[in-house]
């Protein structure tokens, strides 16, 4: 469990360097948000329209910046 945790701080610590700094997500991510949050703000900023899909849409960035 604590593996998961760590790949998903990760995960979001280098999706948050994709997003422009005036966003929403990027300033929940910034603030250390709950990952419930942070997808809510991914949702208000309209790159996603659920939280399974903001789980997708930080795979597809990760995938497409390596």
């Amino acid at each position: 469990m604590a593996q998961t945790v760590s790949h998903l701080e990760d995960v979001v610590t280098q999706l948050r360097h994709m997003l422009p700094t005036h966003t929403a997500t990027a300033q929940a991510i910034d603030q250390h948000e709950p990952w419930e949050r942070i997808a809510m703000r991914a949702i208000d900023d309209g790159y996603v329209e659920s939280a399974d899909e903001f789980v997708r849409f930080v795979e597809a960035c990760l995938r497409r910046s390596t």
